[in-house]
């Protein structure tokens, strides 16, 4: 009997949580966005910074903007929304993504540090598309001599096109991850693409 209490009281405050934090994403206005070529179009966060590398895009052939929220922990809440064209740098197809972020560079998708869940098949925007989930301990200065770390929780969704694959990648500190989430996922359904 105390487990079954105990279950329900916890379900009502995860309940209360995402309620909360479906309702600060209804507080934050949007915009349209249009990538070039019109290679794809969303609605972003207004309040949001928005970045873009034009050369790096015609370099890589990857076509991609990244928003970052105003307010961040140690690590900051970003969204990625790319165009990876069929003949992009980094990976030989949506099926060649989807292998090269479903595991670490070990192959595990299980350790002490990292979990990553197998991708599943879903519908997006009308489309096909895969979920990929996983949560990671990163370092916050890689680059130096501090132990700190942050876990991150992402989620991206993969959408295959004829020419090419669309990925949407959040990526937000585990503590961040349900308030930004709602913000993430208006993105993802307004988001339109070339087939």
């Amino acid at each position: 009997m105390k487990n079954i209490i105990l279950t329900v009281s916890m379900l009502s405050v995860m309940a209360a949580a995402c309620a909360g934090a479906q309702a600060k994403a209804k507080g934050v206005q949007f915009k349209n966005y249009a990538m070039d070529n019109d290679y794809f179009a969303c609605s972003v966060p207004a309040g949001w910074s928005l970045e873009r590398d034009q050369e790096k895009d015609e370099q890589y052939k990857i076509y991609e903007i990244q928003l970052l929220a105003p307010k961040a922990e140690k690590a900051p809440t970003s969204i990625f929304v790319s165009y990876y064209a069929k003949d992009n740098a980094d990976f030989n197809g949506y099926e060649d993504f989807v292998k090269s972020n479903s595991s670490n560079v070990a192959g595990e998708t299980r350790n002490s540090r990292e979990v990553f869940e197998p991708a599943k098949d879903i519908t997006l925007a009308g489309r096909r598309a895969l979920l990929l989930s996983r949560e990671r301990v990163v370092s916050l200065h890689p680059k130096s001599k501090s132990d700190e770390t942050v876990q991150l929780k992402e989620k991206l969704y993969v959408l295959p096109a004829r020419e090419g694959c669309y990925v949407l990648h959040f990526s937000a500190q585990k503590t961040a991850f349900m308030a930004n989430l709602p913000v993430f996922e208006k993105i993802a359904r307004s988001f339109k693409g070339k087939p």
